[in-house]
């Protein structure tokens, strides 16, 4: 077929992503298979490719049902049962409220028992797991420990969608936590603490209120986190920028002595975990940032959980799920 006139000085994997749009397909997997899947003028060519008055261009569709399915197959799952805690359904995604030492998908030798294994097995059971879906629906991670709301696609199409705002940081993500207090405690910190404990409900109405927009009242953490030097296992927060670090922002405000709750603009690996070990506050039960070297493992149950996550629905609405 020949390329219109609109699509003229498009970049072919952009063409293609248009073209596949049903498919719900990434650019990665175009760029990786645009020389089996795409031609212009009878020629295999780069990614970058501008299209020029002309150009003719074929798609074989037959060769994309292939590799998809190749795909699936790579990443094929396990169905297990297990009776979830849905929070909220819909046509597009589950939100789920998440045990602590529960993992969220399979890792290296670790194939079953995850949310995801369970998830695959509620939606098969319905008869409404899309095969095109990548590690069960998985949108977003809790890490192992963490209980609390998190969010599966049930399509493809939706996982891409709600992917695109967790990668934009466009989500509303609220936590709470039991915490314990250092000897060098920041001090900002420590001012915060209030007399009596606030009331959680009336301070998260009160955000909602505000569209989420922190006051005075929360405290700001601005900088940078990378991976641990002492402890692999371990991500390191830092107010300056380091090679391979990257940029966290993330609001605390306590509401009594031993509680806080906290809002991540971004969602860095352990954010909240390696933001408080910055400030000197230790999660209660973390024992692997309880000490700088993390010698006490990783922990089946720390008292961090995900308590609020607003997010733009596939209809455009604002789905607003909250444990509080």
């Amino acid at each position: 077929m020949k390329v219109s006139e609109r699509d003229i000085k498009k970049r072919a994997d952009v063409f293609v992503k248009e073209k596949l749009k049903e498919y719900s397909i990434s650019r990665t997997f175009i760029a990786e298979n645009l020389g089996e899947i795409f031609y212009v003028n009878g020629k295999r060519i780069k990614p970058s490719y501008k299209f020029k008055k002309g150009d003719e261009y074929d798609i074989d569709y037959e060769k994309v049902n292939s590799l998809i399915n190749d795909q699936t197959k790579q990443e094929s799952l396990l169905s297990q049962e297990k009776d979830l805690n849905i929070v909220y359904e819909d046509e597009n995604c589950i939100v789920i409220n998440k045990e602590s030492g529960v993992v969220v998908h399979p890792g290296s030798g670790n194939t079953h028992n995850t949310l995801a294994n369970y998830v695959k097995g509620y939606l098969m059971e319905k008869g409404e797991f899309d095969k095109k879906v990548k590690r069960g629906g998985v949108v977003h991670r809790l890490d192992k420990g963490v209980s609390g709301l998190i969010l599966f696609a049930k399509n493809a199409k939706a996982q891409e969608y709600f992917q695109n705002q967790f990668e934009k940081h466009l989500v509303q993500k609220i936590y709470y936590a039991q915490v314990e207090y250092g000897q060098n405690c920041d001090s900002e910190l420590l001012a915060r603490i209030p007399k009596s404990k606030v009331d959680l409900k009336d301070e998260i109405d009160r955000l909602k209120k505000n569209n989420f927009v922190c006051d005075e009242g929360w405290i700001k953490v601005e900088g940078y986190i990378k991976r641990s030097e002492s402890n692999r296992m371990k991500m390191k927060f830092t107010k300056y920028f380091r090679n391979g670090a990257k940029y966290s922002l993330t609001y605390i405000k306590p509401i009594s002595k031993d509680e806080m709750i906290i809002k991540i603009e971004t969602g860095r690996m352990h954010q909240i975990r390696a933001v408080l070990e910055y400030l000197e506050v230790n999660i209660k039960g973390d024992t692997l940032y309880k000490t700088k070297a993390g010698k006490g493992g990783i922990p089946e149950k720390i008292y961090l959980s995900s308590i609020l996550l607003s997010v733009k629905n596939l209809d455009g609405s604002i789905l607003n799920v909250s444990l509080v």
